[in-house]
């Protein structure tokens, strides 16, 4: 009988007879290696030629722009203000991803090449070039396809050599290939590459070179109607003291934040200019200091995002500054056979309204926010306000304004969404929490909003709905913003109460009680809240 003799394990080399990991893994972990180079290389080159974006941010912000308005919505809804970050997020891994999966191939396309591997591991870092470049899209302040398309090339070039060198040195039994240098490897390339991802998504060389948010600076104007002083009652004192309930204006830091931008316009404020052309008489254009030398209004508003859910907090109220709309549109001269006024942001985002709701005297095009300049990520140089509609109507970083003789679809209406997006009357419980302890008499308060319709009276039930007591109101500080309530309510003891709220608009309208998601026309329904009795 013969003995039984061992073949060496597959991939085993001369160093000793060792084991040494498969050539797939080994392919894998190469292509980890590689993509967390090229996530190096492009953070460094975003940091120091910062018009050429960092290619996860710019992947994810294609995918926001393309995705379906019920996606976006899904999101913005289950993620609130982590929404657009977490495309980011999911651009870079599933770079990473890509790029091992790339690499399994590897191996067999080494052997293709006659076992030269860095002409292999090029060829497999070309898919991931043509993604970058199909999901580019040029916008104000970053550079044309072409110069992107050239100043990617050494980053993926590092990267393939960088592939090929860790392919090279796991499969070499001289270089110590085994399986733990593979494990430092992918080690070594996971902090790596996440170095390079937070460096390249934090934007250092918008940090380092770019101007300051003009959002701190204060405003002055040179004509400027303040806002009207709101007339008061006695009782509007007592809402400064209740716990929880939210500032009646939003500071500029706190004021909520949802923008198709991930990296927000840094506009040069000595050469913009606002465009007013289309079915006019006399088209112009309006540098910064023009426009901020133009007669201008303040005027209290609060904005809503249509993707707000009941009891969200995509909602917040400020004092703005700005200039009417009707103005410049007068100055202009608006022709007959105009339907409507279609407002264009510098980085392409457009919407639309009727030409009479942009001649209206509180359709403004603002430059001011809480006394301040208008922050960069509220659209600083200006941006538009409309009474009446949702935040998605109002573009930001202006850069033009058209009167059309059509009905133009925006960003928005183009994905699904309704186009008219007139506020619905909501309201909300900002305190007490839900599920929240609480002891003798409770005072129930948070907010109600209906656009440009007001708010007449709020009802609160603390019974589940089976009846409705008036709330106590705060004197509203315009016609266009939320009014705070409060109601004060003893339990008795019997159950945990079920409080709900109703909100009644200037029209005589009552809030419906209908349960709608914010897709595709803004959400609807009451708000509710069980408290526990301490």
């Amino acid at each position: 009988m013969k003995p039984t003799v061992r073949q060496p394990a597959k991939g085993a080399g001369s160093g000793g007879g060792r084991d040494l990991p498969s050539p797939r893994a080994t392919g894998a972990v190469a292509g980890l290696a590689g993509a967390a180079t090229a996530l190096v290389a492009d953070a460094a080159l975003h940091t120091f030629w910062s018009s050429v974006p960092f290619t996860p941010v710019s992947v994810a912000q294609a995918v926001i722009r393309a995705a379906p308005g019920w996606l976006d919505a899904f999101f913005i809804d289950r993620f609130q203000h982590a929404a657009r970050p977490s495309a980011v997020i999911a651009s870079g891994v599933g770079f990473v991803v890509l790029a091992v999966l790339l690499g399994l191939a590897l191996p067999r396309l080494r052997r293709a090449f006659g076992d030269r591997i860095e002409p292999a591991a090029a060829v497999l870092a070309l898919p991931l070039y043509a993604i970058a470049l199909v999901a580019y899209e040029h916008d104000t302040g970053t550079v044309g396809l072409t110069l992107y398309a050239l100043a990617l090339l050494p980053v993926l070039g590092v990267a393939a050599l960088v592939s090929a060198w860790a392919y090279r040195r796991m499969t070499d039994p001289a270089r110590g290939a085994s399986h733990d240098a593979l494990r430092r490897t992918v080690v070594n390339a996971v902090w790596i590459g996440g170095v390079g991802f937070l460096a390249g998504w934090a934007s250092l060389g918008r940090l380092v070179f770019r101007r300051p948010n003009p959002g701190r600076l204060r405003l002055h104007l040179a004509d400027v109607s303040p806002a009207p002083t709101p007339s008061t009652v006695p009782q509007d004192a007592s809402f400064a003291h209740i716990a929880g309930l939210s500032p009646e204006v939003t500071a500029n830091d706190r004021f909520y934040v949802v923008n198709e931008e991930l990296v927000y316009p840094d506009i040069d404020p000595d050469t913009w200019s606002l465009e007013v052309r289309g079915l006019v008489d006399r088209p112009f254009r309006l540098s910064y200091h023009q426009l901020m030398s133009m007669p201008a209004v303040e005027q209290f508003q609060t904005l809503e995002c249509i993707s707000n859910k009941v009891g969200g907090h995509l909602i917040s109220n400020a004092k703005w500054a700005g200039i009417p709309m009707a103005d410049l549109l007068r100055r202009a001269g608006v022709k007959s056979g105009a339907v409507e006024v279609v407002s264009s942001s510098v980085d392409g985002y457009a919407d639309s309204m009727p030409v009479a709701a942009a001649l209206r005297p509180t359709t403004l095009v603002a430059v001011g926010m809480n006394d301040r300049v208008l922050p960069r990520e509220h659209g600083f140089p200006a941006r538009l306000l409309v009474p009446g509609y949702y935040g998605m109507k109002m573009p930001k970083w202006l850069g033009s304004i058209e009167v059309v003789d059509r009905s133009f679809q925006g960003f928005w209406e183009q994905r699904g969404w309704i186009k008219e997006a007139v506020v619905k009357t909501m309201s909300r419980i900002d305190t007490p929490r839900r599920g929240q302890e609480v002891t003798g008499t409770v005072t129930i308060a948070g907010v109600a909003f209906a656009g440009d319709r007001g708010i007449s009276r709020v009802e609160v039930s603390t019974d589940g709905g089976e009846s409705w007591n008036p709330a106590s109101l705060k004197s509203a500080l315009s016609p266009f913003t939320w009014r705070l309530w409060s109601y004060r309510f003893a339990p008795s003891g019997a159950a945990q109460p079920e409080v709900l709220v109703r909100a009644v608009d200037g029209s005589g309208a009552v809030q419906t009680g209908r349960v709608v998601p914010p897709e595709y026309s803004g959400s609807s329904g009451y708000h509710e809240v069980t408290i526990v009795e301490g």
